[in-house]
C-alpha cells in the first residue's frame, strides 16, 4: 500500500507541475512554490483565501482540484473526498470531471479500497482526451492490479502507458517516470537507476519525487544482490519521509531497512530501526478507511443515474445475474446447513467409545510430555499428533489424544499453543532483546507458523495484543 502512495505522489507532484508551468499569474505561481517546498499548510490556506476572491466558474474549479490535491498530500482524505465530490456536482465540463474523478481514484487506492480505485481509473480512462492523464492512470492501474495480485493486467496496463509515452509529445518527466516503472518491470534494473538518479539531481524535483526515486535505487540494487549499496538509499529515503510527516511513508521506508539488515545478519543495526518502525505503528493505528464506505457509495449512485439510459440492458442482465448467484448462493447454503445438522445429529447418536490404554502407553506418553516440556521441543514448528506419536513410540494418535484430554481438559493443538504462548510470554517479559524483535520474528521464536495464530492465541489467553504489552513493558 504504501510503495502505491509513492507513486500516486510522486504522479501527483508531475501533474501539479504541468498545470502551474502552464498558468504562470502569481496565484498560480505561490501554490506551486507552497506545494514544491512541501509547505502544505500555507498553500491550503492560500487557496482557500483566493477561493473567496474569485467569480468565474472555470477558476473555481482549478482552484478546488488544487486544494484537493493538497488535502490528498496532507493525508485528509476525507475532507479531499468531500471536495472531489461536491465540486463534481458544480462541473458541466466532461474533462474537468476527469480530473476529479483521477483524484477520488488516487485518494480511494491510497486508503487501500482497491476496487473502488480501479472504477474511476476505468472512467478516466473511459472519457479523458488528455494523454498525460491516460498514462498516470494506466500506470497508477498498473500497481493496482499488482496489490490485487492480478499480474496480467498489471502488465498490460504498464504497457498501454509506455505505449502511449512513445505514441504522444508528453512532458519529459512524465515520460522519464513511466520509462522507470516499464524497465524495473522488464528488469532493466541499470537503465532504471539511472533514470532515477537524474530525478534526484535535478533540483525541481518534488519531496516525494525524489524520495520515491532514492526507494526505487535501494529496490534495482536488492533485485542484483548488492544487499549493503542497497541500505545508502534506503537510508537517504528514510531521512526524506521524515519530512513528510506521513507515518505509513516513515514505516515502509524503516521496514525496508529492517528487512535488508536481517538479510546481511545486523540484527543489532536492524533493531534501530525497528524503534522508528514501532513509533510510525503508533501514529497510524488510530486510522480507519470505513468512513469513505458512505462518500464512495453516494457518488456511485450518481454516475449509475448519469449514465443508466444508455447502458439500461446493461445493468438489467447483471440485476438478473446477480438475482441468480443469489439464489444459487442461499439454495447451497440451505443445502449445506441441512447437511451438517444431519451429521451432527449422527454423531450426536453415535458418541465414542472411551479407549482403554494400556499403563505401558501411558507411561510413553507421560514420559514424551515431560521431555516437551523440559526440552522445549513444542518450539518445533509444524508439530502434529501424529509427528509426535513418531517420535516417541507411541501406538495412536487416539491414545496420545484421550490423554491429554483428560489429563488438561483440551485437544492436543490448544496444548501445544498453550506451552508456545506461556514461553513467549514469559520471555518478552524477561528479555529486552527479544522485545524489539518483530511481532512476526517474535512468533516464528515461539513455535508459531503465522503472526496471525500468534496474535489470536495471545489475546485469547492475555486479553491485550503482544504489541501491546510490549508497549507496556517498555514504556
Amino acid at each position: 500500500m504504501t510503495k502505491l502512495k509513492f507513486i500516486l505522489l510522486t504522479i501527483i507532484c508531475l501533474i501539479t507541475n504541468v498545470i502551474f508551468s502552464q498558468k504562470t499569474d502569481t496565484v498560480q505561481q505561490k501554490i506551486n512554490y507552497y506545494i514544491s517546498h512541501a509547505k502544505l499548510d500555507s498553500a491550503k490556506v492560500y487557496i482557500q483565501s483566493a477561493l473567496k476572491d474569485i467569480n468565474q466558474k472555470q477558476n473555481e474549479s482549478i482552484l478546488n482540484y488544487q486544494l484537493t490535491t493538497v488535502l490528498f498530500m496532507q493525508s485528509d482524505y476525507d475532507e479531499a473526498l468531500k471536495l472531489a465530490f461536491n465540486s463534481l456536482d458544480k462541473i458541466d465540463n466532461e474533462q474537468e470531471k476527469v480530473k476529479f474523478n483521477f483524484m477520488i481514484a488516487c485518494i480511494y487506492s491510497t486508503i487501500t479500497d482497491y476496487s473502488k480505485s480501479v472504477d474511476y481509473f476505468d472512467l478516466v480512462v473511459e472519457h479523458s482526451k488528455d494523454s498525460s492523464l491516460l498514462v498516470k492512470s494506466h500506470l497508477l492501474l498498473s500497481d493496482l492490479y499488482t496489490q490485487l495480485k492480478d499480474s496480467t493486467n498489471a502488465g498490460k496496463s504498464l504497457k498501454e502507458a509506455y505505449k502511449i509515452t512513445n505514441l504522444t509529445n508528453l512532458d519529459s518527466k512524465t515520460k522519464n517516470h513511466v520509462a522507470k516503472q516499464y524497465n524495473f518491470y522488464n528488469k532493466n534494473y541499470e537503465l532504471c537507476k539511472e533514470q532515477n538518479f537524474e530525478i534526484i539531481r535535478d533540483t525541481t524535483s518534488f519531496l516525494n519525487t525524489k524520495s520515491y526515486a532514492y526507494s526505487m535505487i535501494g529496490d534495482c540494487l536488492i533485485k542484483q544482490d548488492s544487499l549493503i549499496e542497497a541500505t545508502k538509499y534506503y537510508d537517504e529515503h528514510l531521512k526524506l519521509t521524515f519530512e513528510t510527516k506521513d507515518p505509513e511513508q516513515i514505516k515502509d521506508a524503516a521496514n525496508k531497512l529492517i528487512e535488508v539488515y536481517e538479510k546481511l545478519g545486523n540484527q543489532e543495526r536492524a533493531n534501530t530501526y525497528h524503534k522508528i518502525y514501532n513509533e510510525a505503528v503508533n501514529d497510524s493505528s488510530s486510522f480507519s478507511a470505513e468512513k469513505y464506505r458512505d462518500l464512495y457509495d453516494i457518488e456511485k449512485n450518481r454516475e449509475l443515474e448519469i449514465i443508466k439510459n444508455n447502458n439500461l440492458i446493461k445493468y438489467l442482465i447483471f440485476g438478473l445475474t446477480l438475482l441468480l448467484l443469489i439464489s444459487f448462493s442461499i439454495y447451497y447454503y440451505l443445502k449445506l446447513k441441512k447437511e451438517n445438522k444431519e451429521i451432527f445429529n449422527s454423531l450426536k447418536k453415535t458418541p465414542s467409545k472411551k479407549i482403554i490404554i494400556s499403563d505401558n502407553e501411558i507411561e510413553k506418553i507421560n514420559t514424551a510430555i515431560i521431555q516437551l516440556k523440559d526440552k522445549q521441543l513444542f518450539l518445533t514448528p509444524n508439530i502434529t499428533r501424529k509427528s509426535f506419536c513418531l517420535d516417541n513410540n507411541i501406538k495412536s494418535e487416539r491414545y496420545l489424544s484421550q490423554y491429554i484430554n483428560e489429563e488438561y481438559r483440551k485437544s492436543f493443538s490448544v496444548f501445544i499453543n498453550d506451552l508456545r504462548i506461556e514461553y513467549a510470554y514469559n520471555r518478552i517479559k524477561k528479555d529486552s532483546k527479544f522485545r524489539n524483535f518483530k511481532i512476526e520474528e517474535v512468533a516464528k521464536e515461539s513455535g508459531f507458523g503465522s503472526k496471525k495464530s500468534f496474535e489470536r492465541v495471545f489475546v485469547s489467553k492475555y486479553k491485550e495484543t503482544p504489541f501491546k504489552f510490549i508497549s507496556k513493558l517498555t514504556a
